[in-house]
Formats: structure tokens, sequence, C-alpha cells
């Protein structure tokens, strides 16, 4: 899995935070298509955060592009040898904000009229990123390894982003949508705030009311 961390998961994956928000900047035109917006004030942020994602990823030896150290906000994991841990490789939220990112930077780009080495390097790079994994109690992994989580019921469910609010997982994807849906089910419903309203917009992609 790589280098582990001892003691209480980190709480935040701040380093991701680019990504996410720039989501609801790509979110926003596509609700009023005001190219001027994209262009003048969407892209420059898009792309800033597309260049660090490219800096950031490694290749994990086997070809494929992963996040590392990475983390999966405020949740941890047990190692082989049974300690607890928080920092290890690719974890999934990081993957899932990255591949939404790559695909809005080529939305954009392409509606811009962009083509040039940077376009070209994200969507190479959007080609590699390790894949989605399915572990062995048939969810979504939280990270590239199959680990179990020291809070089996955590709040938390970072690594569900490419369900919601991403749109990586979706019925065109039936393996990993039955994945995503175990996620939820191993997790539980009892949480708190926000934690809960994520959980309503997850079932809600899932279908289930």
């Amino acid at each position: 899995v790589g280098h582990y961390g001892e003691g209480d998961p980190v709480w935040a994956n701040w380093s991701m935070s680019a990504g996410w928000v720039c989501q609801h900047l790509w979110e926003h035109y596509a609700f009023g298509r005001d190219e001027v917006f994209l262009r003048q004030r969407a892209w420059p942020l898009m792309k800033g955060a597309a260049e660090f994602c490219l800096d950031w990823l490694v290749d994990d030896g086997q070809g494929r592009l992963v996040t590392s150290p990475s983390t999966s906000p405020e949740t941890g994991f047990h190692t082989p040898d049974g300690k607890r841990a928080s920092v290890a490789i690719g974890a999934t939220m990081d993957l899932a904000i990255i591949r939404d990112l790559f695909a809005n930077v080529r939305s954009a780009a392409a509606l811009l009229g962009i083509d040039d080495d940077f376009t070209r390097q994200v969507a190479a790079a959007e080609a590699k990123l390790l894949p989605y994994q399915i572990g062995r109690r048939g969810q979504l992994q939280e990270w590239a390894a199959d680990l179990v989580e020291t809070d089996v019921h955590h709040r938390h469910t970072s690594h569900l982003f490419g369900l919601y609010p991403g749109r990586s997982i979706t019925p065109d994807t039936p393996e990993l949508f039955a994945a995503a849906r175990r996620s939820l089910e191993l997790r539980g419903d009892e949480s708190t705030g926000w934690a809960l309203g994520w959980r309503i917009n997850l079932w809600a992609r899932l279908g289930d009311g």
C-alpha cells in the first residue's frame, strides 16, 4: 500500500479542495451557458487545479497514475500487521475528483477551442488513472488496496464521490453502480449533518428514494 501513517486519521484532504470547487465552476457554466464566464473566470481556475493534479499524480509501478501520499478524509484503515493508519496510496476520493476535473477540463477546452500540450497531457493522464476497484466485500474500495476501515460505519462516504456529486459511476457502469450501493449498505444510515445529506443524494443517484 506504500507508506502507512500511524495515529488518528488525517481529518481532511485539503489538496483536493481545488478540484472539487472547480466542479461548481463547470456546473455554473453548464446551467447558464455563459461562455464569457467559462473563458475568463472558470477556465483559469480549472486549468490551475488540473496542473496541480498533473504534478501530484505518480506512476504506481504498473503504468497507472495514483495520488501519493493519500488519505480518505477523517477515516482510516487497519494495516496488514494490525496497526491503525490513514495514509496510503490512491484514495478513491482523490482519483474520483481528479477524474471529474479532467473530464470537465476537456469539455471546457473543446468548447473554448483550446487544443494544446496541456489539454493533451490532461487527456493522457485521465486515460492512465487507476480505475475504480471492487473489494472482496463487493464494495467500492476506499483506497487502491482492499483495506478494512477502522470504523466500518464511519459517517463519511468520500470514496463515493464518483457517484455523487461526480458522475463517473452511473447505471451505464453497472458493476461499479452495484459496488457503490454495497458500500452504502456497509456504511449504514446512522450519521449526522452533512454526511446524512450526502447519503440522501447518493441514494437518489442510485434511484432509491
